[in-house]
């Protein structure tokens, strides 16, 4: 297997990281075999790796027998994969795309996702692994590197770090933060400490639509330190995309539970469990207001 250093060092050859684009590759080997341990068994696994760069991670996935489509939107770090990858390109073990990962097509077959990704895409990769897996295709397990406080949000590692973002998330998946990785693993040094983080998928709740959840968590979120009744007062956007549901109904609902001693918590008071049963509540109160 080839040294990461030196995969890094051949593409640096050919030009300088593009920091715009978040190249800040990760070459220290304990944490790549790290990351892809974590993933579990990828043997003859379909695993989608955004944002591979000069391959570092992509030789490990490979090696542990994973079947890797690469998306890397540099079409000169596309051109390195593709000259220094050729026999795995050949047999089948990588298929390399240019493109913009959050806009181009992924595999219809997908097992799992394991990237050291762009931090500056943290967020809208999160919500388009969402929509792929509202299209039928939920990988297994999904293992990025990340930034550590994005992680922290995205994990609701304190009450602190409650946001749409993390319950978003949680409505669907099971996160969990794993290793921290120190600026020095990476070439360049990024500014900050970076973390692994894992997601396993989860039922989403039974009790009430979860996009209809996330619509409600999004509308609080966006005066986060206002209370629910305030912050709820206008409608969320997109609403009337639920079934049912628009401004009217909404504003009934919201008029019925004026009593509920929650509407006068603030968002960041809701846990999880919380969220759904507010949510639970919000429909219900405009049915029997009705």
């Amino acid at each position: 297997m080839r040294r990461a250093a030196d995969l890094c060092a051949l593409l640096q050859a050919r030009q300088r990281n593009d920091t715009d684009l978040g190249q800040h590759f990760l070459t220290d080997e304990s944490h790549l075999a790290a990351i892809v341990q974590l993933a579990g068994d990828l043997n003859g696994r379909n695993v989608l790796e955004v944002g591979p760069g000069p391959g570092t991670l992509t030789e490990h996935l490979i090696d542990a027998g994973a079947m890797v489509t690469a998306i890397e939107v540099d079409p000169v770090a596309a051109e390195h994969l593709e000259q220094h990858f050729r026999d795995a390109i050949d047999n089948g073990h990588l298929a390399v795309h240019v493109g913009d990962a959050l806009t181009h097509p992924w595999p219809t077959t997908l097992d799992a996702i394991v990237a050291n990704i762009p931090y500056q895409i943290s967020s809208p990769l999160i919500e388009r692994i969402e929509a792929h897996r509202r299209d039928g295709v939920c990988p297994e397990r999904v293992v990025l590197l990340v930034q550590e406080e994005f992680a922290e949000r995205l994990t609701l590692a304190s009450p602190a770090d409650r946001g749409s973002l993390g319950v978003c998330t949680a409505l669907g998946w099971e996160a969990s933060m794993h290793r921290r990785v120190p600026p020095g693993a990476f070439r360049p040094p990024p500014a900050v400490m970076s973390r692994v983080v894992m997601l396993e998928p989860r039922p989403w709740p039974k009790e009430v639509d979860h996009r209809f959840v996330r619509l409600v968590v999004h509308q609080a979120f966006s005066n986060r330190r206002k209370k629910l009744r305030t912050s709820l007062q206008q409608p969320p956007r997109r609403l009337s995309r639920r079934p049912g549901w628009h401004s009217g109904r909404w504003r009934d609902a919201i008029e019925a539970l004026g009593d509920d001693p929650r509407m006068d918590q603030r968002p960041e008071d809701f846990d999880l469990a919380m969220w759904v049963d507010f949510c639970v509540d919000l429909v219900n109160a405009e049915v029997h207001s009705g």
